[in-house]
């Protein structure tokens, strides 16, 4: 017989699995920058407002691998709530023509960070998918 409960139930399963592989990716990728090499930058841009969203700052920094200089603007990850403190804080860390170490990809030097390895939020992904796949295991098995 069609049970729609089940159905919901299945998808809140498969959700929360892609969810889960979601953060698994992210927490890989947050993991691979800390093994990246590092060199001195340069904070060129700080400001309190992007083209993209005027609640996330604009950090952009110079640094040179080899014989080539790279401008990169510091990246947000999804999921990162704007606001007028993270701002301020982002401004107050980095203000212009600070010295700040590079952390960049080896193989891309073009791919760069001016922070390495997991961020505050980077597990609330990953936590999320395993708590929307278990609620929809425990609600279909103990459902009736």
């Amino acid at each position: 017989m069609f049970n729609p409960y089940a159905i919901i139930l299945g998808l809140f399963i498969v959700a929360g699995f892609m969810t889960t592989l979601w953060g698994m990716s992210i927490i890989a990728r947050a993991r691979k920058t800390q093994r990246w090499p590092m060199v001195e930058g340069m904070i060129e841009t700080s400001s309190p407002s992007s083209e993209d969203n005027d609640l996330l700052p604009h950090i952009l920094f110079s640094y040179a691998v080899d014989t080539h200089t790279y401008q990169h603007a510091l990246k947000f990850p999804g999921g990162t709530q704007p606001s007028p403190e993270l701002t301020a804080s982002y401004t107050r860390k980095y203000p212009v023509g600070t010295k700040v170490s590079v952390y960049y990809n080896p193989k891309q030097p073009e791919q760069a960070t001016l922070e390495s390895g997991l961020a505050r939020g980077d597990w609330m992904i990953l936590a999320t998918g395993i708590a929307a796949m278990a609620f929809g295991i425990f609600a279909l098995f103990f459902s009736g």
